[in-house]
């Protein structure tokens, strides 16, 4: 465990490195979870993200979304290795854990038949290389 500094770090820095560390990380996405009443009483509002801190020990909960098709216990993985080690090391503090908490399928939109044959007629052919010789 790392010494006290005696810098003090908000609760919103947390939440915004957690945030940014999950963004990197390819076919996940935080959703937001029911409104507590102190989230509505104080105007805040966790995005899928939350965050306990006990001292210099942090407890992160993500509930995310996944892309469909993604192989959700890889990506989940990638997700907590991504926050945990943003947070310990810009930080300094010890992460205890990364829950994360499936709870939806980002299905990505139908293309129609008309989307098909628009995008049939304008597939690019390859050019043919005139320099020769």
């Amino acid at each position: 465990m790392s010494e006290p500094t005696g810098l003090e770090l908000s609760q919103d820095v947390l939440y915004g490195i957690a945030w940014l560390a999950l963004d990197q990380v390819e076919g996940v996405r935080p959703i937001a979870q029911p409104t507590r009443v102190g989230e509505f009483l104080t105007g805040r509002r966790a995005k899928g993200i939350q965050i306990e801190r006990v001292g210099d020990e942090v407890d992160v909960a993500l509930t995310v979304a996944m892309m469909y098709g993604a192989e959700i216990p890889k990506v989940a993985k990638r997700a907590q290795k991504s926050v945990r080690e943003a947070v310990a090391s810009m930080t300094g503090l010890h992460v205890r854990s990364v829950d994360v908490f499936v709870e939806g399928v980002d299905v990505p939109p139908a293309i129609t038949a008309a989307e098909k044959k628009t995008k049939a007629a304008t597939k690019v052919r390859p050019t043919r290389d005139r320099a020769r010789g």
